[in-house]
């Protein structure tokens, strides 16, 4: 297997009281309102950070900005390739091997019935680090809230549950079952897909075998401190008052296995 190399960052947010503030505002009022959003802002920024690994599936970097200024975040796995790559590498030197929602003909297929069947196929190609056969049937959707992808996906959800072909007028059966799916409000939604200001679409959708979230394949997360309020702190000199909310963790991904993306634009 590949190694990948997760280092603990500290996030958080400072929030600054003038000692007249505290003394006459703050403190005579209600300050678990404050501690809440401090805590909520830490949750917000985790969700976003997380999400940006899925807007930013086919690039290998993208630039983020927080209170500091821009920063590079490097996306890539234990393989050195994108999360979303139709060249994977494959440990025992054998042929690379995709990620990327196709049918063979064509790639980054949309969230639809033929898009269905193209990411079932990906994974039926699938093979171990030793070039075995490894049986993936991916049962859980991402997409972002409130778009053309989640839309169409609750209808397709409907028409499967009754054992019919979405959009068609057919006496065959859905030749593929039930999945549950996900909608954030994370996902930026916006954008073409490959620029790094704006790194996703709205018609982006992922596909995850959830019985590959393990320690070696898909998604990783490691949280060193959960959300938490640190102690209050007083600048001396000017009597100023500091709260701060952190937290620490690490994430990425060590092999992509398990995974399967498309930009939903037919390409």
């Amino acid at each position: 297997m590949f190694d990948q190399t997760y280092t603990q960052i500290l996030y958080g947010k400072l929030q600054s009281f003038s000692w007249h503030m505290w003394k006459f505002g703050i403190k005579k009022r209600d300050l678990t309102r404050v501690v809440g959003e401090l805590k909520k802002a830490c949750y917000t920024r985790r969700e976003e950070l997380l999400h940006e690994k899925l807007d930013a599936a086919g690039l290998s970097s993208y630039t983020a900005s927080d209170d500091s200024g821009n920063y590079s975040v490097s996306t890539t796995g234990g393989d050195a390739t994108t999360l979303r790559s139709a060249s994977h590498t494959r440990e025992d030197g054998g042929t690379a091997w995709s990620n990327v929602i196709g049918d063979g003909t064509t790639s980054n297929m949309n969230l639809d019935y033929p898009g269905l069947k193209g990411m079932l196929r990906v994974a039926s190609l699938v093979k171990t680090p030793k070039g075995k056969p490894m049986p993936m049937m991916p049962n859980l959707v991402v997409v972002k809230q409130g778009t053309t992808a989640h839309f169409r996906a609750m209808e397709i959800k409907g028409a499967l549950k009754a054992g019919k072909i979405p959009g068609e007028f057919s006496n065959d059966g859905a030749a593929v079952g039930d999945f549950e799916v996900v909608a954030t409000p994370y996902l930026l939604g916006t954008g073409d897909g490959t620029s790094t200001t704006n790194l996703s679409s709205a018609t982006n959708w992922h596909a995850l075998d959830t019985r590959y979230k393990t320690d070696e394949y898909g998604l990783q997360y490691f949280e060193s401190q959960p959300i938490q309020l640190d102690d209050q702190h007083i600048v001396f000199k000017t009597k100023e008052i500091q709260y701060t909310a952190t937290i620490a963790f690490a994430y990425g991904h060590n092999d992509a296995r398990g995974f399967f993306s498309s930009e939903g634009d037919n390409s």
